[in-house]
């Protein structure tokens, strides 16, 4: 049999069931878990149609990235099914191809989704969550510009409590009447007081009309000295301050974002577990296209043929089940019980685990 001709048949047929899953279940969803909420929403603030369509249409990409593993699997439960109960997995078997090269073009397809998941979720589902966040500000009135008050950093250095920052207020790249305590292995080394504080892109921050205290423990003595422009090493920019600070749903950021927010954050010495285990979850998630493939495959080789229903009814119990063990894996992840990679894996492992083992005993049949 010519093995390019079979490769494209299989693909073709994933790809069309595929893309038939994609929009059954994102209806199914939108009907059950967004249009329910817009519709509240909508009349709870008065919402114009241009924002309650703007609102929904930002929230399909979310949906789209739940929705790929489930029309992945879909298709391949689907079409190994039908060639199975056709007989025509049984033929190109009895050809002498291997059970493993028959499904290699479904977990060629898997790879590709997965990879398209990845980008998706990379690329355009962090900014249609904050336009849908931005949107429903906006409705409530809560839309304000980046204006922080009562600015409170803490620094750990090895362990240690290196210096913790305070100011009244911030707007853009100024504080004001910002306090820095500077310590030496716990033990307090320098206070600066001033009543302003403003950030030179090419040099740092630049400390206005202010007080500085030496402490030297050594000596027992204080040193005051009073100064109207001294510069201050922070090893912080405006911009880490606000990422530091931000409280911003991580749903909103992409990989790269949310790995730049968990370093700046970690300098504060709070535990990033929670934020560890979401990251993580960005790259498993869209894997699970592929580990779903591997799991369909063998799944679908029955020698009778399956109805469309029976496949959707397999693919949300497989699917709860991956959730189940998603919700117990990020358990696991913030209790310490799992490092935050492997909690955020879990579920993948097994499910592809289960995967490999029902397709040796497929192919040992």
């Amino acid at each position: 049999m010519n093995l390019k001709k079979i490769d494209k048949y299989i693909i073709t047929e994933l790809i069309n069931v595929f893309l038939f899953g994609v929009v059954a279940f994102s209806s199914i969803f939108a009907g059950v878990g967004i249009i329910p909420n817009l519709v509240s929403e909508a009349n709870k603030y008065g919402l114009d149609f241009r924002t309650v369509f703007s609102w929904f249409i930002g929230r399909i990409p979310q949906l789209m990235v739940y929705t790929f593993p489930m029309s992945i699997l879909l298709a391949t439960l689907q079409v190994f099914g039908r060639l199975s109960g056709d007989s025509e997995i049984t033929a190109f078997r009895s050809s002498g191809i291997s059970l493993q090269r028959i499904i290699t073009p479904a977990l060629f397809v898997g790879l590709l989704v997965s990879m398209l998941t990845l980008v998706f979720n990379e690329q355009i589902v962090p900014k249609a969550n904050l336009y849908v966040e931005y949107l429903m500000a906006k409705a409530q009135h809560e839309y304000k510009p980046s204006f922080r008050t009562s600015v409170n950093i803490p620094q750990y250095e090895n362990g240690f409590l290196k210096r913790t920052i305070n100011a009244r207020v911030m707007f853009k790249q100024t504080m004001k009447d910002i306090t820095v305590l500077e310590y030496d292995e716990g033990n307090l080394q320098r206070v600066v007081f001033a009543n302003e504080a403003v950030f030179d892109p090419g040099k740092g921050w630049n400390f206005l009309h202010g007080i500085l205290y030496l402490f030297d423990k050594q000596e027992d003595s204080i040193t005051r000295i009073t100064f109207d422009k001294e510069f201050v090493n922070l090893n912080l920019n405006p911009a880490d301050i606000n990422v530091i600070l931000d409280n911003s749903n991580s749903t909103q950021l992409g990989f790269l974002a949310l790995s730049k927010q968990i370093e700046k954050k970690k300098i504060t010495g709070v535990d990033v577990s929670k934020l560890l285990v979401e990251l993580y979850l960005k790259t498993s998630i869209p894997f699970a296209c592929f580990i779903f493939t591997l799991l369909g495959a063998p799944l679908g080789l029955k020698p009778q043929r399956t109805s469309s229903s029976v496949g959707i009814g397999l693919s949300l119990l497989v699917v709860i089940f991956y959730y189940i063990l998603m919700a117990v894996g990020q358990w696991l992840g913030l209790i310490h019980v799992l490092p935050p990679i492997l909690a955020a894996w879990v579920p993948n492992l097994i499910i592809g685990g289960i995967g490999i083992y029902l397709l040796v005993l497929k192919a040992n049949e």
